[in-house]
Parts: C-alpha cells; structure tokens; sequence
C-alpha cells in the first residue's frame, strides 16, 4: 500500500468526496516512485505502477489524521501534464478530529424543510379554497 502526506485542505476535500482525482505533478521524484521500466518487442518501455489502496495523511506524529482510501487507477494526464490517482470509496479512517459534515446531509436537511414548507402553502391553499 501507497502512502502520501497532503495539505489539510485537500485531505478535507476527499474526506468529503470533493476531490475524486488526487494529482501529481510530473517530477523527477513521481517518475521514479510510479514509473516501472519493462521490455516490450525489444524496447524499453514504462508503465505506470498501480495500487488497490493508499493511504492519505495530514500533519505529522501518531496521532495524523489519515484514511486508508481505495485507488481505483493511477493513470497521466498528458493534457495536465501529471500523474492522476483516481479515488474510490474510503475504507479507514483514523484521528479524523474535526466534525466534518457531509454535504449530502445538509442537503437532505434541506429538502426537508422544503418539502414541509411545499405542504403547508399546499394545506392554505386548500383551506382557503374549501372557505371561497
């Protein structure tokens, strides 16, 4: 399994499904750690090595936040000239301190009220229908 330490903000961004794509930039240090030489048709190629999980963390010490997330695939990005870590679900999660809501509950939430909200302007106008 992989490890990589990342910004606070970006560490917040996956936790919360913001981020899906976790990027590289094309350096001498990511060649190495993801390139693997192989010979293919008598000629030296690379490949990318590919991993089914890595594990992410913020800071340093043992009490790190961190999370064990699956990679889907490690792929390059001609276009944005890196190497792309394409994120699945998350599987572990450790010293995660701060409440972090999730987007979909707030969202939930608010469809709601909503909804609550579509039904009682519904009841008035039936209320006041039945006394016209």
């Amino acid at each position: 399994m992989y490890k990589l330490s990342i910004a606070k903000d970006l560490f917040d961004n996956i936790l919360l499904k913001k981020t899906l794509i976790l990027e590289k930039e094309n350096s001498n240090y990511w060649k190495k750690e993801l390139l693997e030489p192989i010979i293919v048709d008598d000629k030296l190629t690379y490949k990318i090595k590919q991993f089914n999980k890595i594990t992410l963390t913020n800071g340093l010490g043992d009490d790190k936040p961190q999370m064990i997330i699956e990679c889907k695939k490690v792929d390059y990005s001609i276009e944005n000239g890196c190497f792309e870590f394409y994120l699945g679900k998350i599987i572990e999660q450790k010293n995660i301190t701060t409440l972090i809501i999730d987007e979909k509950d707030i969202l939930i939430k608010q469809l709601l009220q909503e909804k609550e909200e579509l039904k009682n302007i519904l009841k008035e106008m039936k209320d006041k229908f039945k006394n016209d």
